[in-house]
């Protein structure tokens, strides 16, 4: 399955947290076990993980 989502930034560099999208994919589809792929396109923006800053 592929869910895709645009996001929008307002200044050169910022930094978004987009965890509660991803869980709510993983919860709407119903997902018990297996790997999430959080993939971005574009050359000039980038994933960072911060493990445990949520505290999730």
């Amino acid at each position: 399955m592929l869910h895709k989502f645009t996001i929008q930034t307002s200044k050169r560099d910022e930094m978004l947290d987009v965890t509660s999208r991803i869980r709510e994919v993983v919860l709407h589809e119903g997902i018990q076990d297996g790997m999430v792929v959080v993939y971005c396109p574009h050359t000039t923006a980038g994933i960072t993980i911060n493990e445990n800053a949520g505290g999730v």
